[in-house]
């Protein structure tokens, strides 16, 4: 980051470039005021000063009012007072002018910030290019991803053993894409990635070809810990058909969107100069008026051309205030229209909270009993002198998958299973927040499901539902209250082509059965199945069949 001094300078620098670029036939002004760019653009540059008189921040907002959408980028700058650099945020905001569903992407102008500033998260420094990280550097490395200073993502990917030119260029297009929100280090060649196994450990590593997501806070000491810092292995990045690799870059921006604005931002205020600058003038200009109207004229025509100059500059003083309220009640019209979207989204993040509560409850609980229930299997044994067993059951127990993206790779444990479902859908689900819980709850409801088939095959009369209500001995029942073994007449009638999915062979039946694998939230995953382990249904599908796996589908309580 430059110096306090300069860094201001620098952002308008950059910014006058990126602007000259998009406008080539404009000559673009960065002084402080509104200045038309065409006919549908709108550069606003606005400057804060101290107590001094010395600028200390810094405003430049560009508004394009387009035909399917008003686009705002607005770029803010505050140097700091203690001589340390300073803060700078890039602001891309979309207004539809339709129902239209728009995918915005990461302005040209961010990156040239990046480059030119060299900002940095604690330790680290952010790029557009990822760092090269030798076996010599693995240390500094591991450093930056302890320090607990760091804020924001880092992203470390490890060169495949062989040259893949499409591995290549997907990891560099998402190391580009989260210049500003994220640190990116490539680890080097082979001898890097053994260094920085043996530096971080066995949990934490990079194999060649893979790219892990490290989050805030590592803690290489704690196996667990490895879970939360998500690894995409490589046949995800060099898979043609594949497109999973692109939730990496989309999971950082949800990452950083969620942190609060620093302080330097927060507090900036930027008063309207301008404005107040044209207010007085019209200020002088009306008061002149009315002191030209007060005296009494003593010849006809005396006053005559001091008022027609007068009346003539009224009038362009008041084209001005028209043109000045019409911005202003654009702005308030897009100001309105983001309150209602942030307030969309509070209520959106509340509801998701709650939905956490509820689930960690639930989960809770069933920890508990599943706990009291190994106690006493486990005193049982000990009492008969099984001291052996149980510390060999302790140490066979499989862990349970932090990502649907792991979960689907174990798909070959459940025996009894087969899963139609469309793995693009159910991997979109580890880019939020909650995919660590969702895919142990997953996993938990497949293994359910499974261990309902093998029961049901080895002659368990009942349904899944009564599995779970009185579950056979050795059976893994999933919770009954996120049991749906049906939907409702109206939802099928309104939204049952959503429950069509493929049977072994690509016939697509009807399924209703369902698990919640959340109870709230605008996602609330599900996993749709067509049990047909006693070959009763009217269906070539046999065994059990899982067809869908991802978002809560459309029903009559969708909002």
């Amino acid at each position: 980051m430059p110096e306090a001094e300069t860094l201001l300078d620098t952002v308008r620098w950059v910014s006058g470039a990126w602007l000259r670029k998009k406008f080539p036939r404009t000559a673009v002004q960065l002084g402080t005021g509104h200045h038309a760019l065409d006919e549908s653009s709108l550069l606003l540059s606005q400057a804060a000063y101290d107590e001094g008189g010395a600028e200390y921040a810094t405003r430049i907002q560009l508004r394009e009012d387009k035909t399917e959408a008003t686009w705002r980028t607005t770029v803010t700058a505050v140097r700091s007072t203690t001589g340390d650099g300073g803060t700078v945020s890039v602001d891309l905001e979309c207004f539809p002018n339709s129902a239209q569903t728009f995918r915005t992407s990461k302005p040209n102008l961010i990156r040239s910030l990046v480059a030119k500033l060299e900002p940095r998260d604690g330790m680290s420094r952010l790029s557009v290019n990822a760092l090269r990280v030798t076996h010599d550097r693995v240390h500094s490395l591991v450093d930056v991803l302890c320090d607990p200073a760091r804020q924001m993502p880092t992203i470390v990917a490890a060169r495949p053993t062989q040259p893949d030119p499409l591995w290549s260029e997907r990891v560099a297009g998402t190391m580009r894409n989260v210049a500003g929100d994220a640190s990116t280090y490539l680890l080097w060649d082979l001898a890097a990635v053994d260094a920085f196994r043996e530096a971080i450990g066995h949990d934490h590593r990079v194999g060649p070809g893979s790219v892990r997501t490290f989050l805030p806070f590592v803690d290489p000491a704690w196996a667990p810990d490895a879970s939360r810092h998500r690894l995409m292995g490589p046949a995800r990045w060099t898979d043609p058909a594949d497109q999973t690799w692109r939730g990496v870059a989309r999971r950082v921006h949800a990452l950083v969107l969620e942190r609060p604005l620093p302080r330097l931002l927060s507090a900036v205020a930027f008063p309207d100069r301008v404005a107040e600058q044209h207010r007085q003038e019209r200020r002088e200009s009306m008061d002149k008026a009315r002191l030209l109207t007060s005296v009494p004229a003593q010849r006809s025509g005396e006053h005559d051309e001091e008022l027609r100059a007068e009346v003539s500059l009224l009038n362009g003083l008041l084209q001005q205030a028209d043109k000045e309220l019409s911005e202003l009640g654009r702005d308030v019209e897009l100001c309105e229209r983001a309150r209602a979207s942030m307030q969309e989204q509070l209520q959106a993040v509340i509801a998701d909270r709650d939905g956490e509560v509820e689930d960690h409850l639930t989960t809770l609980d069933t920890l508990a009993q599943a706990r009291a229930e190994a106690d006493r299997l486990r005193l049982l044994l000990l009492r008969q002198g099984r001291s052996e067993e149980v510390a060999e059951a302790a140490e066979s127990l499989p862990g349970i998958p932090a990502s649907f993206e792991e979960l689907w790779e174990r798909l070959g444990e459940l025996e009894h299973l087969t899963v139609t479902a469309d793995p693009r859908i159910a991997l979109g689900l580890d880019e939020h927040p909650m995919s660590r819980t969702w895919a142990a709850k997953g996993w938990t409801a497949m293994v359910s499901l499974d261990s309902y088939a093998a029961a049901a095959k080895a002659g368990f009369n009942g349904g899944f539902y009564q599995f779970c209500i009185t579950p056979p001995a050795g059976a893994k029942p999933y919770p009954a209250k996120q049991v749906a073994m049906t939907e409702s007449a109206p939802t099928m009638e309104k939204c049952g082509r959503e429950r069509l999915f493929p049977i072994p062979g690509g016939e697509k039946v009807e399924m209703q059965a369902h698990l919640k694998l959340a109870a709230r939230g605008r996602i609330a995953p599900r996993v749709y199945f067509l049990d047909d382990v006693k070959g009763t249904r009217d269906v070539k599908a046999g065994g059990l069949v899982i067809g869908y796996v991802g978002p809560h589908l459309t029903n009559m309580m969708t909002n």
